[in-house]
Formats: C-alpha cells, sequence, structure tokens
C-alpha cells in the first residue's frame, strides 16, 4: 500500500494491523472487576471496593479469543426489542395498553427462542400514546401492582429471561417515568426512576428520581439512564463508579439534533466509563419509511471501545448478540502499559477532590 500524501510517518498499511481500541483487539490479560463506589463519596479520597460475584449456580468458564488464553469469561446474551411507533387512534388507554402487548409479545418470545438472558424496551414501552396530562393522570397504573406489569412480570417468568420494562406510572405516591427490572420468574429486581426530567415532564406532574441504582443479576451488574438522561454526563458516570457493566438506555429520542450529535454522544459515553452501553428506541410505523425526526430506531448494543456490535437497523424487529462480561479492556495509553486495566486505570486517575464545582447549581 502507498503511503498517504503529506504522511511523514514509517506507515506501512493496515491490513495486517490491530490497532488497540479498534474492534477485534485484546491481551491475553485477563480484567479486573470494576470496583463499586458510593456515589455520595464522590469527594472522598477512599471508596470501599465491592466486586460483582456470581450466585450459586451460575460459574464462570474459561474462553480464548484469536487463540490465545483471556482467563474467565461470562457470556451475556442481550435483546433489544425494537417495537413499531404508533398506537390505535382514539383509542382508550386501556386499548393502547394491549396494543403495545400484543407488539412486544413476540418479541419477547423469539428472544426466549434465541436464549437472551435479557431484553429491554423503548422509554414507556407499556404506555406511550395515552397523554400525560395532569387532567389523564388516572389513565396510568401502579408502575409494580398494576396489571401491565403483571403482563410484563408474566412474560418473563414464560421465557426465562430478565426483562427491563420501561413505563409512565405512579410509584409510591408520585407520578413517574420509570424502568422496572424482572428476574428469570417474574419477580421484581428493583426500579429506576428517571433523574433528569424535561420541561414537559416537569409541566405533567412528574416527579424526578434522586439516586443511580445498580442492580445485580446472576451474569452481572447493570445500570439504566432514560432519554434526557443521556444529555448529562455525570449520569452514566455515576452508574460506573457503582460497579455497572452495562447500562441499558430506554429512549423516545426522535433525533431533532442530528444524528452525528446523538451517535458521537452514544460511543463517547461507552468509551468514557468502559461501558457497554444498550440504546433502545422505536422502529417506524407499519409500512413507513424511517424519519429521523419520528424515531431514533437503530436499538443496539455499543461496546466500551465505542464500536457498534450489533443493531435492529432502521425497522421494527429484535437486536440480539452475545458479549462477554470479562473481555479484557486492556490498551496502551497514556503512561500505562498495555497490560494494565484501561476501565479501572482510568477512573482511578479521577480527582473527585477538584470537582466541587460539580456539586452547586
Amino acid at each position: 500500500m502507498k503511503r498517504p500524501r503529506g504522511s511523514k510517518s514509517n506507515w506501512t498499511g493496515l491490513s495486517n494491523r490491530r490497532f488497540p481500541g479498534s474492534f477485534g483487539w485484546w491481551s491475553n490479560k485477563p480484567t479486573r472487576k470494576p470496583a463499586k463506589v458510593d456515589v455520595n463519596q464522590l469527594t472522598s479520597g477512599i471508596t470501599p471496593i465491592i466486586k460483582w460475584m456470581p450466585p450459586p449456580g451460575r460459574t464462570r468458564s474459561g474462553s480464548t479469543l484469536f487463540g490465545k488464553e483471556t482467563g474467565m469469561s461470562r457470556i451475556v446474551r442481550i435483546a433489544l426489542g425494537q417495537e413499531p411507533n404508533g398506537w390505535p387512534e382514539n383509542a382508550p388507554p386501556e386499548g393502547i395498553r394491549k396494543h403495545h402487548h400484543r407488539q412486544m409479545e413476540p418479541l419477547i418470545a423469539q428472544a426466549g427462542e434465541e436464549k437472551a438472558d435479557i431484553i429491554c424496551f423503548c422509554e414507556n414501552a407499556l404506555g406511550h400514546g395515552i397523554e400525560p396530562t395532569l387532567e389523564n393522570r388516572n389513565a396510568y397504573e401502579d408502575v409494580l401492582d398494576g396489571p401491565d406489569m403483571k403482563w410484563a412480570a408474566g412474560q418473563a417468568a414464560k421465557h426465562g429471561l430478565y426483562l427491563i420494562m420501561p413505563t409512565v406510572g405512579h410509584h409510591q405516591g408520585k407520578f413517574q417515568n420509570v424502568s422496572v427490572v424482572l428476574d428469570r420468574k417474574g419477580n421484581t429486581v428493583g426500579i429506576y426512576e428517571k433523574v433528569h426530567l424535561t420541561k414537559g415532564e416537569r409541566d405533567s406532574g412528574k416527579i424526578g428520581g434522586d439516586s443511580w441504582p445498580v442492580f445485580d443479576l446472576d451474569f452481572g451488574r447493570i445500570g439504566i439512564m432514560i432519554c434526557h438522561d443521556m444529555h448529562f454526563p455525570e449520569s452514566a458516570r455515576c452508574l460506573a463508579l457503582n460497579g455497572a457493566e452495562i447500562i441499558f438506555w430506554p429512549t423516545h429520542y426522535a433525533g431533532l439534533w442530528g444524528d452525528d450529535y446523538i451517535m458521537a454522544l452514544l460511543r463517547a459515553t461507552a468509551v468514557h466509563n468502559g461501558v457497554f452501553l444498550a440504546s433502545i428506541s422505536l422502529g417506524p410505523e407499519p409500512g413507513q419509511p424511517w424519519v429521523s425526526n419520528r424515531a431514533l430506531s437503530r436499538s443496539g448494543l455499543i461496546g466500551p471501545r465505542g464500536e457498534w456490535r450489533f443493531s435492529a437497523g432502521f425497522q421494527p424487529g429484535l437486536a440480539i448478540g452475545s458479549i462477554d462480561l470479562d473481555e479484557p479492556l486492556d490498551r496502551p495509553w497514556f503512561s500505562g502499559s498495555m497490560e494494565d486495566d484501561y476501565r479501572e486505570m482510568y477512573l482511578a486517575d479521577r480527582r473527585p477532590d477538584t470537582y466541587g464545582r460539580l456539586m452547586e447549581r
């Protein structure tokens, strides 16, 4: 190959080289697990180290990449349901919810058939189309005990997978935008309450959450952000400091600020925090072409190097793929060696003692 015009380096071509940070490049050193850090101790110099451990009955096994032993592995199969946008016109709230059930059921069934460990849907998957006005709040259910979540719990148990079900409704006396995590038997693992609300949400009476919980599942630790949370880098960073290895981002984002903007933001979030980032949106309405100001679409998974691992594309359907949470994240960087774990060393270089301004309005 010819050297690019203007290049002054001893460039030799890319065909037979693997660069750190590119898709498919690893060293043969097993990764270390991230520490869980209490976000309330952001200004403290020392934080406790609590690592995810497999529960009884779940074990790790050795694996190889490019013929090299990588140590232990945690293979996780992730499914992301891209429901079509739209709902029956003039339908009552109950009719809209039943419509979404019918749209999601075949996607959950497909995920179960393809041995997914977990599936997630878009923001307010159970209720988009129901106007969230102050006058219409009685149309919403209790997010944990209502018929919708009981239906979702039955789906999780039927197909033996974890289910993240985003919805809007009533929770402990508050009207909220939440995501509920259900286990393989349909039991509630926990709930994330959207922290960063838009003006429209506040005007409709919604109350924001005030914490960044993580959830220990039988394969690893996950966290959740919802839509507007993505615009604040502290959201993903708090989840990463709390040990999240996969961050799920259910959204109704419609790309009004441009594709370049949101795609750069998604990739940067994964890289800055050394996490897998799952984006879950809507597909276009049945029979309609994709239009950027209607739905982001492309529900998919981004790796910790910023590379897309898999995607549902621009039409309704299921994005599904497998990842290894013990995949080494080693790179030669700054003054470290290529044997250093990037995420662990990168987060260790933080200076929370200088971040006081972040705690102010």
